[in-house]
C-alpha cells in the first residue's frame, strides 16, 4: 500500500448509534446492521476489546445498547488493495490548490480504501479545511481543484454549480472518430442489476452533451486521441456519451461496449493484471486536461492545466 508515513496504524470505524438501536444487545446491533462480518465473528470482536461506545470498550454480548451514542471498531487487521498514490500538487496558494490525479485512486473513500484517497492524504498534508470543489471519477486522471476558506470556496461552488466552468478532458477511444462532432443523448440510470451506478442513453433522461474534436491517432497504435468537452456535468457523462456512439474509451472498466466485464472482474477481486487482459490495457484513457473560468476569479488565473504525462 503507499500510505502516508503515521497511516499504517489500526483502522478506526466510527457510526452513530441510530434511535432505533436502543435496547437491543449490542451484538444483534453489530450482525444486523453490518453484515460484512458474521455473527461469530463480531461475537470475537467484542470479547477482544474491538467494540467502543463514547471511549468505553463493550466486552459483553447482550448489554442493551442506550438511545444515543457513538460506536467505534477498532479493526486492527485491515489492509486496503493497492492503489495508484503518485498525486502531486500543481499550484498551490492561500485559498485554492490545483492537483494532478493518478488514475485508479478514488477522491472519497469507497468501501474498501479509506487513507489511500485524495482528499485524506491532501487533508493530512496541508490541512483538514481543504474540499474539493468538483469530482473525478476514480479511474479518470487530471486536475482537480481544492478550496477553503469563507471568501472563495463557496465562489467556486457556484461556479461548478451553475456550469460557469469550461471542462477540457483527453481520451484515447477505440474506432475511427472523425472531426469534430457532438453527442446530444439524454443520460439516465441504465438500470443494470449488476452494476447499479452504470448511466446510459435513455430518452426519459437528463440533458447531455458533449463536444468531441478528433486530434490524432495513437503513436503506440492503441486508439485515436480526441478532445472531450461535456457541456453538462452528468455522472460519467463522456464515457456513456462515447460508448453509445461506438468509441469507447481505451481501458474504461464500466462503458468497454460489452457490459462492464472489467468492471465486474475488479469488484470480484481480480489482480490488476487480470483486469487489464480484460480491458487490454492497465488504465482508463481519460485525461482531466483544462479548466478555464470565462470570468476571472480573485486570487486565480482564469485556465489551469494539467499537461498529460505522454504529451
Amino acid at each position: 500500500m503507499a500510505l502516508l508515513p503515521g497511516d499504517d496504524g489500526p483502522y478506526v470505524f466510527d457510526s452513530d448509534l441510530p434511535p432505533e438501536a436502543a435496547g437491543l444487545p449490542i451484538l444483534d446491533y453489530l450482525a444486523r446492521r453490518f453484515a460484512y462480518q458474521d455473527r461469530e465473528t463480531w461475537e470475537r470482536r467484542l470479547r477482544a476489546g474491538d467494540i467502543l461506545l463514547d471511549g468505553r470498550k463493550m466486552s459483553d454480548p447482550e448489554e442493551a445498547l442506550p438511545a444515543s451514542g457513538r460506536m467505534s471498531y477498532v479493526h486492527g487487521e485491515y489492509r486496503e488493495p493497492d492503489v495508484p498514490t503518485s498525486w502531486r500538487a500543481l499550484y498551490l496558494a492561500e485559498e485554492w490548490m490545483a492537483v494532478c490525479k493518478p488514475a485508479g485512486m478514488p477522491v472519497h473513500s469507497t468501501p474498501r480504501i479509506f487513507r489511500q484517497t485524495l482528499v485524506w492524504q491532501v487533508r493530512r498534508l496541508f490541512g483538514l479545511d481543504w474540499t474539493p470543489v468538483h469530482r473525478l471519477d476514480r479511474d479518470t486522471s487530471g486536475l482537480i481543484l481544492f478550496a477553503r476558506g469563507k471568501r472563495l470556496l463557496p465562489r467556486l461552488n457556484e461556479c461548478f454549480s451553475q456550469r460557469r466552468v469550461e471542462k477540457t478532458y483527453l481520451a484515447l477511444v477505440h474506432g475511427c472518430p472523425q472531426g469534430e462532432f457532438e453527442i446530444d443523448a439524454r443520460l439516465g440510470n441504465a438500470e443494470d442489476p449488476r452494476i447499479p451506478m452504470r448511466v446510459g442513453v435513455r430518452e426519459d433522461g437528463k440533458e447531455a452533451r458533449t463536444r468531441i474534436r478528433v486530434l490524432e491517432a495513437d503513436a503506440c497504435g492503441r486508439g485515436i486521441w480526441v478532445e472531450a468537452r461535456p457541456l453538462q456535468g452528468r455522472l460519467h457523462q463522456i464515457r456513456a456519451h462515447l460508448e453509445s456512439v461506438g468509441f469507447p474509451i481505451v481501458g474504461d472498466l464500466l462503458y468497454d461496449g460489452r457490459g462492464g466485464e472489467g468492471f465486474l472482474a475488479r469488484a470480484g477481486g481480480a489482480s490488476p493484471e487480470d483486469v487489464a487482459r480484460i480491458t487490454g490495457s492497465r488504465r482508463m484513457w481519460l485525461h482531466a486536461r483544462e479548466l478555464y473560468f470565462p470570468s476571472a476569479n480573485p486570487g486565480m488565473p482564469q485556465r489551469l492545466v494539467c499537461p498529460l504525462e505522454e504529451e
